[in-house]
């Protein structure tokens, strides 16, 4: 990010506070509409739960690489 010409360098938790409000603020929005609106608003909600979790098991958790790999399998020759 860039202010000026010069370099902005935010802290981590500076963005990571702002991406969390805007996840409780979308959470809000849709809760509220899910208590207004029918069925299909439900099955709205529920995908878009589904892509906000994840979302957060790929991109905030991602899985560790396997520390023992298997071998190549080498066939000798005669």
């Amino acid at each position: 990010m860039s202010q000026h010409g010069k370099s902005v360098n935010r802290a981590w938790a500076s963005i990571a506070r702002e991406v969390i409000s805007l996840l409780l603020w979308v959470t809000q929005r849709l809760l509220s509409m899910l208590f207004r609106r029918p069925m299909i608003d439900i099955v709205l909600l529920v995908f878009v739960l589904w892509l906000f979790s994840r979302f957060i098991t790929t991109v905030l958790l991602p899985q560790p690489e396997p520390v023992l790999l298997q071998p190549a399998a080498v066939f000798e020759s005669r």
